[in-house]
């Protein structure tokens, strides 16, 4: 039998799970030695393996337990290691208690604790207040609105004077800035509720009486709009807008990412490449959006790994290590220094956000691509 019916078949196995160790191991094989290129698989397989596998490791595995390994795709072969990768995975959880103990070693003098829940409001009158250390309860009132802290970090906005609210609600702004290495959660004057995401700003009205409901974001953000059919919600960030009656999605508009993408959870929203813009299309659940000046693309995305951030967890599938360490730049306050070209790889897997940043670290290297050394907060990537 030759090479291409052999591994077609056992392509095939592996979708029925049906592939023994040796069969596997012959797969690991193939990979390693890069398969040939007259040795053709269509991509519909390569896809449809690759959409498997990762459904199996995100529905097999708890994101919130310790990470797990991640592994490269270098080439259009890694996409079959990718596929087979699930059948060694106990080989990988098995190892973990070496992998943690090298990872202590080698990084331990230098490593970065995770972000948390810090932020800073700015009101109105330009004073400021470090959310972090403000205590529970009434921190500021403002164009007759009482703006408070509850029990569980979140701030929150109510009418205290309708009469002064009706006064001073036209012209009083708010912001709400995160900085590296933080992440805070916002209910606004409408209702509606705001995750900010690390190195991000939401400016907002004090209270949406008799004025349109628009924020302004800069960094990342997911919503979770009131309904108000009379006043829709608008999102305008560098170069896009975003319109909603009442919907759940996420907005990612950090400048040092390659366009806007605006991902809908549930609802529907016009998303649009510029104010006022007439070329704006609308959202359909699980769709994204990238604004990249005035095009717009769309493509179908799984939002359990848009929405890793707010649920705790870096979630890579099939994203490239640039990309990666954007986010861990992000989220513990961190350089990142290039000593080598990462282009080519890209990575598949899962690491908690509440892990030192060595546990991704770590993670990465076990792909043997790139390696890294920690100064101070500057995270040096090598050969």
């Amino acid at each position: 039998m030759q090479k291409k019916a052999d591994l077609n078949d056992l392509l095939h196995k592996y979708h029925n799970g049906t592939c023994n160790a040796e069969e596997l191991a012959l797969l690991e094989t193939w990979y390693a030695q890069d398969i040939p290129s007259d040795h053709e698989i269509a991509e519909e397989e390569l896809v449809k393996a690759r959409t498997q596998v990762w459904q199996n490791l995100k529905t097999s595995l708890n994101f919130n337990r310790d990470t797990f390994r991640l592994w490269t795709r270098i080439s259009t072969a890694a996409i079959l290691f990718i596929s087979f990768s699930v059948g060694i995975l106990l080989y990988f959880k098995q190892d973990a208690g070496k992998t943690k103990n090298d990872t202590a070693t080698k990084f331990a003098k230098n490593d970065i604790p995770p972000g948390g829940n810090k932020a800073y409001l700015t009101l109105a009158d330009g004073k400021k207040i470090t959310l972090t250390d403000a205590g529970i309860g009434t921190l500021a009132e403002e164009s007759g609105i009482e703006i408070s802290k509850n029990s569980e970090g979140h701030i929150i906005y109510k009418i205290a004077d309708q009469e002064g609210n009706s006064k001073g609600a036209l012209t009083a702004m708010n912001s709400i800035e995160t900085p590296k290495g933080g992440q805070y959660q916002v209910f606004l004057p409408d209702g509606t509720k705001v995750w900010l995401n690390a190195a991000s700003r939401l400016t907002y009205p004090v209270s949406f009486i008799n004025r349109d409901r628009t924020v302004e974001l800069a960094g990342e953000a997911y919503f979770e709009v009131a309904k108000d059919t009379a006043h829709p919600f608008k999102v305008k960030s560098s170069g896009q807008e975003v319109e909603v009656l009442g919907t759940h999605f996420n907005v990612n508009a950090y400048k040092d990412e390659p366009g806007i993408r605006t991902s809908l959870m549930e609802g529907m929203v016009k998303v649009s490449s510029g104010s006022g813009s007439a070329n704006g299309i609308l959202l359909k659940p699980g769709q994204q959006s990238t604004v990249t000046g005035k095009d717009i693309q769309v493509v179908n995305v799984n939002m359990d790994d848009v929405l890793d951030w707010k649920n705790g967890n870096f979630v890579f599938n099939d994203e490239d290590l640039q990309s990666i360490l954007r986010k861990v730049a992000r989220w513990y306050d961190v350089e990142i220094v290039y000593e080598v070209n990462p282009s080519e790889v890209s990575l598949l897997g899962v690491v908690s956000r509440s892990k030192n940043v060595s546990a991704i670290l770590d993670a990465i290297e076990q792909t043997e691509q790139v390696h890294f050394r920690i100064e101070g907060r500057r995270i040096i990537v090598m050969k």
